[in-house]
């Protein structure tokens, strides 16, 4: 999943430097005369690279930058709650406690719909995905679209997901670690245990445990596959929110996956409500980080944004040539 999600990344970052490196400039100019060409293009070119380019480790808006500034904000989240904020997660907490005290009868209907319906046993799998493989690779799709179509939108959309994917993962990861959660059919299988045995901080790498058990009787708290399904839902919901199917579709979507995970078996209510929530927040947060860096002077604030080439002709003394600007 790292690899995929570094292809993702850097494919999509290639076709948004190659689509959108003469608009941050303004100029690309073709012109009869080689060497004015030539030094336009270097001069854009080295420009494009230290201010706006996503490449840029310098610049606030390079990708990467941008991806360390929300890592950093959301762990520092908690030590600025609004009060509001506080209350939604006093709310949160008491609804996952609730939750941790029917994951066992929510599991004992989960896991035999399969059996009983075969539709469910047909299309559960599948709807899983897309808060894995799928879902990353219709974020890639979903970007590289845009960048062929010179939709800027699309293309910011497609990045902020890949960031709060990313950054989703790696707190569902950390929790994680840190709780040991077994899973429903580790439990089934393995330690008996109603709504599963908690092995607590550090017990999928405890080499004693790892012997002897597998992996699953430690990573189940939370759902991850459900944290990215909502990472995502949020994301393009918040960014086409003027759109209101999108919204319902993208978080519709993102709760049907949460679902599957009971049915496959794979995950307790509790852990699907939390890496829900936890998706949500991260998809959140990134876009708002994002609009407020740019100040509301992007793409994001209309829905039908498109970079659009305007085609001049130039007259220089006996010279005629184009100026093609994207």
């Amino acid at each position: 999943m790292r690899s995929l999600f570094a292809v993702g990344i850097f494919t999509i970052s290639f076709i948004v430097s190659a689509q959108n490196g003469n608009d941050t400039l303004r100029s690309h100019r073709v012109m009869s005369d080689t060497t004015d060409i030539n030094k336009t293009t270097k001069g854009s070119t080295e420009n494009f690279y230290k201010t706006d380019s996503i490449f840029s480790f310098q610049s606030p808006k390079g990708y990467f930058p941008s991806l360390f500034h929300n890592i950093i904000q959301q762990a520092d989240a908690p030590f600025h709650f609004s009060g509001k904020e506080w209350i939604i997660t006093g709310v949160s907490v008491v609804i996952t406690v609730a939750l941790f005290q029917v994951d066992d009868e929510v599991d004992e209907w989960a896991k035999v719909q399969k059996q009983d319906h075969a539709w469910v046993n047909k299309v559960s799998p599948a709807i899983t995905r897309l808060g894995g493989d799928i879902g990353l690779y219709s974020v890639i799709g979903f970007g590289l679209g845009s960048a062929a179509f010179h939709n800027q939108k699309g293309v910011q959309t497609s990045l902020l997901a890949t960031q709060a994917m990313i950054t989703s993962g790696i707190w569902a990861r950390l929790i994680k670690l840190m709780t040991g959660r077994e899973r429903p059919m580790a439990a089934y299988t393995n330690s008996k245990s109603e709504s599963g045995h908690w092995y607590g901080p550090f017990a999928m790498i405890d080499q004693d445990l790892a012997v002897k058990k597998p992996r699953s009787s430690f990573d189940s708290f939370p759902s991850g596959h459900t944290a990215t399904a909502f990472s995502i839902a949020s994301v393009f919901a918040i960014q086409y929110k003027d759109i209101k199917a999108v919204p319902i579709i993208s978080y519709s979507l993102a709760t049907l996956v949460g679902i599957s995970r009971l049915t496959e078996h794979e995950h307790w209510a509790s852990d699907v409500f939390v890496g829900g929530l936890l998706g949500w927040a991260c998809g959140k947060q990134v876009t708002t980080a994002f609009n407020k860096l740019h100040s509301g002077k992007t793409a994001s604030n209309h829905s039908d944004s498109k970079i659009k080439p305007e085609v001049t002709v130039i007259q220089n003394g006996n010279k005629v040539g184009l100026s093609v600007v994207f």
